[in-house]
């Protein structure tokens, strides 16, 4: 017996085309958000955004003015540190039309974090989250002894 009626015979095949096709046509759109660099306050130094929706780019850039189309945006915030001082955080957020691997976004997500820092005046907390090591790399990654997970730590 059939666990339902409706599924039997030839109208099986029906059902998953149609729902293959339902699947397609909403689209599997990507997409990959990163924080680092750990300040005061649960702050984050980086918060980066990449997407192939374009509906996330229009949602998280809403304050953005702008009369062409919107492919991204970015805004920062001045975040108190506990020395006195003040760091900016940086959101970025972007369109892409083909996601990155996870390796190649968290190693854009760890510059770019090197990079904030480098413009301010405040020490680097780019590795204290994950000591500088990447998580989606794993041995195969990095066949060239070149490129050894060490390579990228500062």
């Amino acid at each position: 017996m059939p666990i339902a009626p409706f599924v039997s015979g030839m109208r099986m095949p029906v059902l998953m085309a149609v729902g293959l096709v339902a699947v397609g046509l909403s689209g599997c759109a990507t997409t990959r958000e990163g924080r680092l660099g750990a300040l005061a306050g649960g702050a984050n130094l980086v918060t980066l955004t990449v997407t192939e929706n374009l509906d996330v780019v229009r949602r998280e850039c809403n304050s953005a003015i702008t009369l062409a189309p919107l492919y991204g945006c970015q805004r920062s915030r001045v975040v108190s540190l506990p020395d006195g001082g003040s760091a900016r955080a940086v959101t970025i957020v972007r369109y892409t039309d083909a996601a990155p691997s996870s390796l190649a976004f968290e190693i854009d997500l760890h510059e770019l974090c090197h990079a904030v820092a480098a413009l301010q005046p405040l020490r680097d907390p780019c590795h204290d989250q994950n000591g500088g090591v990447l998580s989606s790399a794993t041995p195969a990654t990095f066949a060239p002894a070149a490129l050894a997970p060490a390579a990228f730590a500062r």
